[in-house]
């Protein structure tokens, strides 16, 4: 008998309606299913199948695998033990991944993390601490430093050099042997430190250096051996008895510190600024006594004169030699071409060769006995004035004369004559002579 399709009837073992595989209903629709919820997370109402998977994190939820925390708590360790600040912030931000999301060893990673963060924060106040300290020394070095600063600025407009050493500032007077006064705008801890103390105690000078060295200059080499300059510009000097100070018109100055430790590993060793916002006034010094300053000021008005007479005697110099040589060359001509002649000294005066040869000796002659005598007057000027230096090196001397205005108006004097000496017009004696005067006076003395 014939039986219809798929009757079941007569069907062989293994055949018949296929099997579905589990969630899966006829026809093989999709079969919703109870998925496992994360803690109290609840599907939204109507969702179902896949589309409640995609609502549910504990569905797709994977976890990590902790190296995160493991290379925080490495790094934190090595940067601890081996004072590594520069790598304290890579175990900070690994430790800072490895406790986001839903990995293993967060504890790890806390960890690393806290003592990272320990590590940044003591560096960041150690590095805040420096700048502050050395802020702090560079402070208290200038303030130190300022009246020093201002002294050799004076010094440095009155003589066109620096002074070779802080002793010519006192013996000068721009400094007073000690800093007794006028510490108005001065660090108290600076003012206690130097007061009454003299300026080489706690400052480090030397002439023609860089400004920014610390300690003592040459400390290291133990000898008056000095090497300066840079690699492609240096020089060495090793002083004698002959050598006379070099002028130089910069300088070097450095604070030995509160500490009171010149070696260079002292921390509070620092170079002294030389332009400071404020400059210092040096009347503070002589506690704002008129009478002192002026006396100070007289004798540095004193120096300054001393300086420029020497440096006219030294062109007056010059001068003399020039003319003594040319004086001899125009005489040696003339008495060459006398002699060739057979000239008599009557002739010499009328002959077409000579006698321009005569003048020119005249004029010379003149040039020549101006400038002696103008030498001989500024000698005595600066004899004068080497006296009164000499009186006033004496502190005592120095201390009369502030008391003294009588001396002060002769000191004023002084200063006026030897500036009328330096600058004022030749003896008439001189100039009114014409230049056949002294070409007679000499052809009368030296042609017989």
């Amino acid at each position: 008998m014939n039986q219809p399709p798929n009757s079941g009837m007569n069907t062989p073992p293994g055949y018949g309606a296929p099997q579905q595989p589990p969630g899966y209903g006829p026809q093989g629709h999709p079969q919703s299913g109870p998925i496992p919820n994360s803690g109290s997370y609840q599907p939204p109402p109507g969702r179902s199948g896949f589309t409640r998977q995609m609502f549910n994190p504990a569905s797709y939820r994977q976890a990590g695998s902790g190296s995160w925390a493991a290379a925080s708590l490495i790094l934190s360790l090595i940067s601890m033990v081996l004072c590594l600040g520069l790598i304290a912030p890579l175990p900070l931000i690994l430790g800072l991944v490895g406790m986001v999301g839903n990995k293993r060893g967060k504890g790890l990673a806390f960890v690393g993390f806290i003592l990272s963060a320990l590590q940044v924060v003591g560096w960041v106040a150690i590095f805040t601490l420096g700048l502050h300290l050395q802020f702090q020394s560079a402070t208290m070095a200038e303030n130190a430093g300022k009246p020093v600063v201002a002294a050799i600025a004076d010094f440095k407009n009155d003589n066109q050099r620096v002074p070779h050493s802080l002793q010519e500032l006192v013996d000068n007077g721009y400094l007073p042997p000690t800093w007794d006064k006028g510490f108005e705008g001065i660090d108290s801890n600076v003012e206690e430190f130097v007061k009454g103390k003299k300026w080489q105690d706690f400052l480090a000078y030397e002439p023609g250096e860089d400004a920014d060295w610390k300690g003592r200059p040459n400390e290291s080499s133990g000898s008056d051996v000095s090497i300066k300059g840079d690699f492609d510009d240096w020089s060495i000097n090793f002083p004698t008895g002959d050598d006379k100070p070099t002028e130089y018109q910069t300088y070097g100055l450095s604070f030995i510190g509160l500490d009171g430790d010149w070696s260079y590993s002292s921390s509070d060793n620092e170079a002294v600024n030389q332009s400071p916002e404020e400059p210092y006034d040096l009347s503070q010094l002589w506690d704002g006594d008129a009478t002192t300053r002026d006396a100070m000021k007289k004798k540095r008005e004193l120096q300054v004169m001393l300086n420029k007479v020497d440096t006219k005697l030294g062109t007056i110099d010059k001068l003399i030699e020039s003319a003594e040589a040319s004086l001899k060359k125009h005489e040696n001509r003339l008495f060459e071409i006398a002699e060739q002649k057979g000239l008599t000294r009557a002739q010499i005066k009328t002959d077409s060769d000579t006698k321009e040869w005569l003048k020119l000796i005249g004029e010379t002659t003149k040039r020549l006995r101006i400038t002696e005598k103008k030498k001989t007057e500024l000698q005595s000027t600066r004899n004068k004035l080497e006296v009164q230096m000499e009186r006033l090196a004496n502190q005592v001397e120095l201390a009369k004369l502030a008391d003294n205005k009588e001396q002060l108006i002769e000191l004023q004097k002084l200063l006026d004559e030897s500036k009328e000496a330096l600058d004022g017009e030749e003896d008439s004696y001189f100039t009114n002579k014409s230049d056949d005067d002294f070409a007679d006076e000499w052809l009368n003395s030296s042609f017989k």
